[in-house]
C-alpha cells in the first residue's frame, strides 16, 4: 500500500488530492455515489487508485454495525470444482462490493455456525448450499443478507434436481436400465446426498423404472470395488455418479468386472472436470455453471447494500450442460 510520510493513506488524504471533503469521499467509496457528478467520482477513485487506499474496515463497522467480511459458506464435505470455481468468481466481484471474501465451512450444529458468523458481523454470506432455511431466517433477523435465497422463483432452487433428471434421461438413452447413485465416501460428511437420491428415487417412479439403488464408495481401487461390485447386477445398468471423481471410480470398477462400458454400465459424472476427457473411455459429464448462481448472489448483494454499481453478468443462459463422453 502506498504510504503518506511513512503511514497508509486515509479518507483525508484521499479528500486532498482530490479536491473535495472527507465526507465525500466516504459517500463515494462506500457506495453512495449517485448524487454525486461523474467528474467528481472519477477524480475521487482517481486518487483513491493513486494512493492504493482502502476503506478502513473498523470504520465501517463503527458507523453500520458490520465489517466487510463476506462470508462464503461450505458444507464441509470435500470441495469440488464448482464450488472452487464458484469463490474465484466471488473475491473477484468482491473488490466491486467493498467487500474481502474470507471462506468459512460449516459446524456439525447449524446454530453453532450461525452464533460465530454473527460474532464476525459479516457484510453479507453467500450460502454454497451449507444452511437450512431456519439458519438464514436467523441471520436475517440480525441484519445479515444471506444469498442467493432460495425460494421456489430462484433460479437455484431446483439445481440438484436438474442435475438428476439430466442424470436419468441420459443414462436411458440407450434403453430403459435401472439407476444405481454412486455417492462419495470419505472423511467429510456429504450434504448433498441425501437430498439428491430422494429426487433419483421420485424420478425412477415416475418413469416407471425399478427403486434406485444408492451405494457410497470411496475413491481408491479396491475399496470402490469392494463397495460398488455387490451392487451391479448382471443387465445393463446406468450410474448416476455424484461428481465426476465418483464416475471414474466407478469406471475402474466396470473395468476390473470386465463390464463393458456403456453397454453393460454406463456412467454419468457432474463437474466437467477437464481430466475427465483424457482418461478412457471419456466420462460423461454434466456442466455446473457456477457463474449463474454467482451472478444471482451478487445482484442480490448490490441490491441489498443499495450500492450504486452494475456488475454484468458472466453466466451463459443455460446453468446446465451435458458433455457427453464415451461412458453413456
Amino acid at each position: 500500500m502506498t504510504s503518506i510520510a511513512g503511514r497508509p493513506a486515509t479518507a483525508a488524504d484521499v479528500a486532498a488530492v482530490a479536491g473535495v471533503s472527507r465526507a465525500t469521499v466516504s459517500h463515494i467509496l462506500g457506495g453512495r455515489a449517485s448524487s454525486f457528478s461523474e467528474s467528481t467520482r472519477e477524480k475521487v477513485i482517481a486518487a483513491a487508485r493513486q494512493l492504493d487506499y482502502r476503506p478502513s474496515p473498523a470504520g465501517r463497522n463503527l458507523v453500520t454495525g458490520r465489517g466487510d467480511t463476506i462470508v462464503a459458506l461450505a458444507p464441509n464435505s470435500t470441495i469440488g470444482q464448482n464450488q472452487q470455481d464458484a469463490l474465484d468468481r466471488l473475491t473477484a466481484d468482491a473488490g466491486s462490493l467493498s467487500g474481502n471474501v474470507v471462506l468459512r465451512f460449516t459446524d456439525e450444529d447449524p446454530d453453532a455456525t450461525v452464533s460465530s458468523l454473527l460474532r464476525l458481523r459479516p457484510l453479507a454470506v453467500v450460502d454454497l448450499g451449507a444452511l437450512p432455511q431456519e439458519a438464514r431466517d436467523r441471520l436475517a433477523q440480525q441484519g445479515v443478507p444471506t444469498v442467493p435465497r432460495i425460494d421456489q422463483d430462484s433460479q437455484t432452487a431446483h439445481l440438484d434436481l436438474d442435475i438428476a433428471e439430466m442424470q436419468v434421461s441420459e443414462l436411458q438413452r440407450r434403453g430403459r436400465r435401472p439407476i444405481v447413485y454412486a455417492g462419495l465416501l470419505d472423511q467429510r460428511p456429504d450434504p448433498f446426498s441425501d437430498r439428491r437420491f430422494v429426487m433419483f428415487q421420485d424420478i425412477s417412479r415416475a418413469l416407471g423404472l425399478s427403486e434406485p439403488i444408492r451405494v457410497d464408495i470411496p475413491v481408491d481401487p479396491d475399496g470402490a470395488f469392494h463397495a460398488l461390485a455387490p451392487m451391479l447386477p448382471d443387465s445393463p445398468v446406468g450410474v448416476a455418479a455424484y461428481n465426476d471423481t465418483v464416475a471414474l471410480a466407478v469406471a475402474s470398477v466396470a473395468r476390473r468386472l470386465t463390464l463393458a462400458i456403456p453397454d453393460d454400465v454406463a456412467i454419468i459424472g457432474v463437474d466437467n472436470t477437464p481430466a475427465m476427457q483424457l482418461v478412457s473411455p471419456r466420462i460423461t459429464s454434466i456442466d455446473v455453471n457456477m457463474d449463474a448462481y454467482i451472478d444471482q448472489a451478487v445482484a442480490e448483494l448490490v441490491g441489498y447494500l443499495k450500492l450504486d454499481i452494475l456488475l454484468p453478468p458472466r453466466s451463459r443462459q443455460r446453468p446446465l450442460e451435458l458433455i457427453r463422453g464415451d461412458s453413456s
